[in-house]
């Protein structure tokens, strides 16, 4: 497809970099037909912009997008785009880079950090473990540090919401009970803004990052509390699982579930057409599929095969030491980082088009992507992922879209993230130590996936998400405030 563009597009002229390396970025503003854009591989093959900021795209016009979209979402474009969206386009490559104390640790730091004979990372302290402009094309090990760079990215304090939804659908008919909850993660280790704190959060240790939070609704669901702990040794042993808690009332006491499965953000799973809606499955992260054991409600199960995909926060964290890591490339895309249409729980009615998926109605960005793809070294079989394919952005490696495949190479689900910029927010969180220190993080306000395999979805919104930790975390990382009040 893209080849044929070329050729059609022989006579356009396109302005030729100055000695520019394979992951610049393009001048802020930067969209005309002039302009350089980039393709596969690396900037080859680019078409020119058929668009400009403040447009707004119909269904009518949804052709003009066919080259900024990964290919997947445009085979299936039918479940994200629908009759009478209007998306509006954004800015061209806007600064949306970290702040300069991030910069400055991953300055610092350059060429400390090293990936090891298995995949894994090394000595790395703060900041992105390898600076951009370190890593040649020919490296073999550049898919390897770039996954890294993306498990490292900045996020500020982590991911912190009183309020999401998570909206599980079956096909254009049927949904089930909407999932409420809370949900946090705290980076305890490799934090920039913590230099006189040796780059770490208060009561660290060993700790690279905890997570948890709890469901409100529905009833079978409510009160079901977690938390999950994931150590340094993660980074460079593939086998060492997270540790992982859960409370739930009829069980009366906090157990420990086995994480084995768990590659991301844990959550208990809603379904999605493979266990019924009233029950829940234990899991969430990434590359399984769902078990039909339950922790509450009609299933009743304690146990049972982990839930590893659909929890509404994937993608978000890796496992890098879990792939063999490499870049397909570069591609300039279309995708909503900065989102303007408030979501739930600010717009709890908002309109998704017919399958629930879509968020072409909002602010969407012109952005320069990284492609990786990761194939998995154990591949068990079945509907787990066999291989992945993540674009993420360039600037500040936030995930943009996401393509799971089988063993079969059959694609299995197809995603897409929305962010939104903390300087655009009104009354964002200021750090609690330092007031002055500056944000500039995207959060991850949604995302959306479809479950292709087995012909189903779900939809996330978290429109109050934001990266600032509160002054006191103790009860964050506690196992025992898990019983508090419940």
């Amino acid at each position: 497809m893209r080849g044929a563009m070329l050729a059609a597009l022989a006579g356009c002229v396109f302005a030729a970099p100055a000695a520019a390396g394979p992951w610049d970025l393009p001048p802020e503003g930067a969209c005309g037909p002039t302009d350089v854009l980039a393709g596969f591989p690396l900037g080859e093959d680019a078409p020119p912009v058929a668009f400009k900021p403040g447009d707004v795209i119909s269904i009518e016009q949804l052709s003009i997008l066919e080259n900024f979209l990964p290919d997947a979402l445009w085979s299936h474009r039918e479940m994200f785009f629908y009759e009478g969206m209007k998306l509006e386009v954004g800015p061209c490559f806007r600064n949306y880079g970290p702040p300069e104390f991030f910069q400055a640790a991953t300055e610092k730091f350059a060429g400390q950090a090293s990936v090891d004979a298995d995949g894994g990372l090394v000595n790395h302290t703060a900041g992105l473990p390898f600076a951009p402009a370190t890593i040649a094309t020919d490296d073999p090990q550049s898919g390897q540090k770039w996954a890294w760079n993306f498990a490292q990215r900045y996020q500020a304090g982590g991911m912190f919401v009183d309020d999401f939804r998570i909206s599980d659908l079956l096909g254009r008919v049927g949904r089930a009970e909407p999932f409420l909850g809370e949900v946090f993660k705290i980076q305890m280790s490799n934090r920039a803004d913590q230099a006189d704190a040796g780059y770490q959060a208060k009561g660290a240790r060993s700790t690279q990052w905890v997570a948890g939070g709890r469901f409100k609704e529905p009833q079978p669901a409510r009160f079901f509390a977690w938390r999950q702990f994931r150590d340094l040794e993660n980074l460079v042993k593939a086998e060492r699982s997270d540790d992982l808690h859960a409370y739930l009332p009829e069980w009366r006491r906090v157990r420990r579930l086995n994480a084995a499965l768990v590659e991301g953000l844990y959550l208990p799973s809603f379904s999605v057409g493979t266990v019924r809606a009233e029950t829940l499955a234990i899991g969430a992260g990434g590359g399984g599929v769902a078990g039909a054991g339950g922790v509450g409600g009609v299933g009743g199960a304690i146990g049972g095969a982990l839930q590893t995909k659909r929890s509404g926060f994937e993608g978000i964290e890796a496992r890098p030491n879990l792939y063999e890591n490499r870049i397909l490339g570069v591609q300039d895309v279309l995708a909503p980082i900065n989102a303007a249409s408030p979501m739930y729980p600010e717009a709890e009615e908002r309109s998704f088009g017919p399958w629930g998926l879509s968020f072409a109605s909002d602010r969407w960005d012109l952005r320069r992507a990284l492609v990786i793809e990761g194939r998995a070294k154990d591949i068990p079989g079945g509907q787990h992922t066999a291989r992945f394919v993540r674009y993420v952005d360039l600037e500040t490696l936030h995930p943009l879209y996401y393509a799971a495949y089988d063993a079969k190479d059959e694609l299995i689900d197809l995603g897409m993230f929305v962010g939104r910029w903390s300087e655009d927010r009104e009354g964002y969180p200021k750090w609690p130590d330092d007031e002055a220190r500056p944000v500039r993080v995207i959060d991850s306000m949604g995302a959306s996936f479809a479950n292709i395999a087995e012909f189903g979805s779900w939809r996330r919104e978290s429109w109050g998400l934001h990266g600032i930790p509160p002054k006191k975390i103790r009860k964050l990382l506690s196992v025992g405030s898990l019983t508090k009040g419940r």
